[in-house]
């Protein structure tokens, strides 16, 4: 896993044009989708609390919930109340929950669990979707 700020080298620079359209700046991400591209995310969470996920400025599908030994999850795939678009997800723990996103919105964005103790630390993680 990695940790919110990657100091392993994995993340690679993206160039970002700044909303004036002149100045750009590299920005280290690990999400570098191009605009229209469809993803499929896994989102593992290693710790003991269910985390509300939330992309910004894309919509998602949650696909499906496994445990880490590829089990399906104790909550069972795909709840009624998850079926269609979504912003947010419930992320339990000791599972990887499968998204779907079309990045059709180029820009500089972050995603982030929606705890207020890990907003307020800036515990995001940016990623941008390229033109």
């Amino acid at each position: 896993p990695l940790r919110w700020t990657d100091m392993t080298g994995v993340s690679t620079p993206a160039t970002v044009t700044m909303a004036d359209g002149v100045r750009t700046k590299k920005i280290n991400v690990t999400e570098n989708p191009k605009v229209g591209d469809a993803e499929e995310w896994d989102i593992y969470n290693f710790t003991e609390d269910a985390h509300p996920i939330h992309l910004h400025l894309v919509r998602f599908k949650v696909i499906s919930r496994r445990l880490f030994d590829g089990t399906p999850s104790t909550h069972g795939s795909v709840q009624p109340w998850e079926s269609g678009y979504k912003d947010t997800l419930i992320a339990y723990p000791g599972e990887i929950t499968r998204i779907k996103a079309t990045f059709d919105i180029a820009g500089l964005y972050v995603w982030h669990c929606h705890i207020l103790e890990h907003e307020d630390n800036e515990m995001m993680r940016p990623y941008v979707v390229s033109p």
